[in-house]
């Protein structure tokens, strides 16, 4: 991390008389995802302290992370370059936006996926000494165990990386494993880890107390897209519906499955449903013995659904691919309501049985208030101010 020596002028100081952050989010625009979301929530947190200019992709389509190239031959074209040479499909973009950007400010938080915008944007903010923390929400290419990138994209990724981070003046992360892997490359970066927050929703009406799954049937919920990002369920559903604990197994998806896994799964009743808003989820899953959350195939990466389904009144359960150093199992240890199990657990039928029949109290099932979106967002605004006071304490004093 290089020190860093700069002219107060410029427009370090916005309308307001507040010091003048850059907050630079591709996906701020896009609030139904996570990183727009998250964007949105620390966005208005900081507000309270700074004047900020946004930096984003300017309209959010639904599409906007598929390739617009209609031709087969263009579309393997398009995607081998994407593998192999760009640091992302994302980088024309960031190219463009940031060739001859002149950032004005005190400071700038940098919040990825996707990265090639950190990337472009942290090399023009360096260049000007503005001081920059950085917010990502999965490991990208030095610490990943699976990068998404091979050969020149690869060593590239890597480079841009490194020094993205080397330049940094802190880091938020999401889970202890990003953390622990930067920390042994870059051992003076000051890191905060924090994974995202719960939205304020109203739960009232929903029954709070489990009184047992009805006889013959475990309806088991998940909210949100099947992805091959998420292990393969299916053989956990299988041991379910063999163990002769229930005479009916069903899985309600609320989403989409992209992987096609789950279609034409026989031994137990897929039923799928339109995406709802999370607060209509919310009031309406007491209907469901469970709600499960499926771990990623990369252990480091935590499921951001996991902290919503604290909100939902009825038991959870995450199903992942090894209890040790595994995020998601990490998150919800200290948790009251989750049952963690690894997807090849011989004895998951009766661990789930017992699980989805014990009475839960509406005490025992409530959400910790350190999980809500104000906690969160504080506690990343205060980070990223504490990480830029130094430089913006002498931007200030100087433009008074």
């Amino acid at each position: 991390m290089r020190s860093r020596t700069r002219s107060a002028a410029g427009g370090t100081s916005g309308s307001s008389g507040r010091p003048r952050l850059i907050l630079v989010s591709y996906f701020a625009n896009a609030p139904l995802g996570p990183r727009g979301d998250r964007t949105q929530k620390i966005l208005s947190t900081l507000e309270r302290a700074w004047s900020i200019d946004v930096i984003a992709q300017p309209v959010a389509p639904a599409d906007a992370t598929r390739l617009r190239v209609g031709r087969p031959f263009a579309r393997r074209t398009l995607h081998l370059a994407h593998s192999s040479v760009l640091l992302d499909k994302f980088e024309p973009w960031s190219a463009r936006r940031f060739l001859r950007w002149d950032p004005q400010g005190a400071g700038a938080l940098l919040v990825g996926f996707p990265f090639s915008p950190l990337v472009y944007a942290a090399r023009r903010l360096t260049g000007a000494g503005i001081p920059y923390v950085v917010d990502v929400g999965d490991p990208w290419a030095l610490t990943a165990e699976r990068p998404l990138t091979r050969g020149l994209a690869l060593w590239r990724a890597r480079r841009a990386e490194t020094r993205l981070w080397r330049e940094a003046s802190g880091a938020i992360v999401t889970t202890e494993h990003q953390a622990a892997g930067l920390r042994t490359l870059f051992p003076d970066l000051p890191i905060l880890v924090r994974p995202n927050g719960f939205p304020p929703v109203d739960v009232a009406s929903a029954d709070r107390r489990r009184l047992g799954v009805p006889s013959g049937r475990l309806r088991i919920a998940h909210f949100g897209n099947v992805s091959s990002a998420r292990l393969d369920v299916v053989p956990f559903l299988e041991s379910l519906s063999r163990s002769g604990h229930w005479d009916r197994v069903e899985l309600h998806v609320f989403g989409s499955d992209w992987t096609g896994s789950l279609n034409g799964f026989a031994e137990a009743d897929v039923v799928f449903h339109e995406l709802r808003p999370w607060s209509v989820i919310a009031r309406t899953s007491g209907e469901y013995d469970l709600a499960m959350v499926i771990g990623n195939r990369d252990p480091q990466q935590l499921p951001s659904k996991a902290v919503a389904y604290l909100q939902l009144p009825i038991p959870r359960l995450a199903v992942v691919e090894s209890l040790d150093g595994d995020a998601l199992a990490q998150y919800v240890a200290d948790k009251e309501g989750w049952l963690t199990l690894r997807a090849d657990d011989g004895a998951a039928a009766a661990k789930v049985a017992r699980h989805a029949s014990r009475a839960w109290t509406a005490d025992e099932l409530a959400a910790p208030s350190s999980e809500s979106w104000e906690e969160v967002a504080d506690t990343i605004a205060r980070f990223v101010s504490e990480a830029l006071e130094q430089y913006v304490a002498a931007d200030v004093v100087a433009v008074q």
